[in-house]
């Protein structure tokens, strides 16, 4: 019965802790506490004997609930705020559900099939992050290798969860792509446009690293999709 709440009962607890917060402008490690807590308590459910195998996926989406809460919190404009909590509630549902279906058909040929929703969730927390953290190093200078670390952080754990589904994991993929990732970063942040073509850049980047990889595309084929696509952004955001 536990594992059919789940995919109800932790998405509301993360939306109501959001619209709490929101209201409340106070308790805010409370409220990363808990959501922290939900999802090891709501992995366990789901995963049973299995958890502790699965310890880089609860990581994964605990660091995708802080990057949603990150940019939940720059937001000033409240409207934004609540509705956008509530899509993120719905995604969370999603992620859920999936996992359920998952751990219920585990020894089944076709189980990671029910994994292939984290690939978008874990691009959007991406895109999230980014945004988030260049925008304190630009209005708070907080330190740019700040930046770098958390990013390649998030990156390798996402990273990670995304290749599993893969049929090759070779872990150089991802110590590469976290090279080029960073190399990115840098140079985004000295483009003159505003935090989120910087995070959408960046998001960009990661996607196509990690695509053509389990896609086993040309790579300089996603170079110039990346080139293209970055050169448009960057061109339209300065007109």
């Amino acid at each position: 019965m536990g594992k059919y709440l789940v995919p109800l009962v932790s998405p509301l607890i993360f939306l109501i802790g959001f619209w709490i917060f929101f209201y409340s402008h106070s308790g805010l490690l409370w409220l990363i506490s808990i959501s922290i807590i939900t999802v090891f308590v709501s992995g366990r459910i789901l995963s049973g004997k299995r958890w502790w195998r699965f310890i880089l996926l609860w990581l994964s989406l605990i660091f995708s609930y802080i990057a949603q809460l990150l940019f939940l919190l720059l937001l000033t404009s409240g409207t934004m705020r609540y509705g956008l909590s509530v899509l993120l509630g719905v995604f969370w549902a999603m992620v859920w559900w999936f996992l359920r279906r998952y751990f219920d058909r585990i020894d089944d040929a076709f189980s990671q099939e029910y994994l292939a929703f984290k690939r978008f969730f874990y691009y959007v927390s991406f895109w999230f992050l980014t945004s988030s953290l260049y925008s304190l190093v630009i209005f708070l200078s907080i330190p740019l290798y700040y930046l770098i670390i958390i990013i390649l952080g998030a990156a390798w754990l996402w990273g990670r969860e995304i290749l599993y589904t893969a049929d090759d994991k070779n872990s150089l993929y991802i110590y590469f792509g976290l090279f080029l990732l960073a190399q990115v970063i840098t140079i985004v942040y000295f483009i003159p446009v505003s935090f989120y073509v910087m995070g959408t850049i960046a998001t960009l980047w990661f996607f196509f690293i990690i695509d053509s990889t389990m896609r086993k595309i040309n790579f300089p084929l996603y170079l110039g999709l990346f080139l293209l696509g970055s050169g448009l952004l960057i061109f339209s955001s300065l007109l």
